[in-house]
């Protein structure tokens, strides 16, 4: 037991010390998880609005006759949110972008 209260002081140390001797990486680095999450959020959230204006798209361009209106309202439903699953995929693997 006292070994594991040793290595906490000692990493409390070292934590100490890093964030005296830049705190300004110290900061970026408390909130890079924050980021990541943030990052995730906003890829849902343009992933809802891609597939909602897109069948909205669709239903218009049915609705008026023009084909071409709902290929394009096709393509933004399902295209675009299969881009950004890859791409928030492709992220969260640590491939290069």
């Amino acid at each position: 037991m006292a070994r594991d209260e040793e290595q906490r002081r000692l990493l409390a140390e070292i934590e100490r010390r890093f964030i005296e001797d830049d705190p300004v990486l110290a900061r970026r680095l408390a909130h890079l998880g924050s980021a990541r999450w943030a990052r995730r959020i906003v890829a849902i959230v343009l992933l809802l609005a891609s597939f909602v204006l897109g069948l909205a798209v669709v239903a218009f361009g049915a609705e008026v006759g023009v084909w071409p209106l709902s290929v394009a309202g096709f393509a933004l439903t399902v295209l675009v949110p299969t881009l950004i699953v890859w791409r928030v995929w492709v992220r969260g693997r640590g491939s290069p972008p």
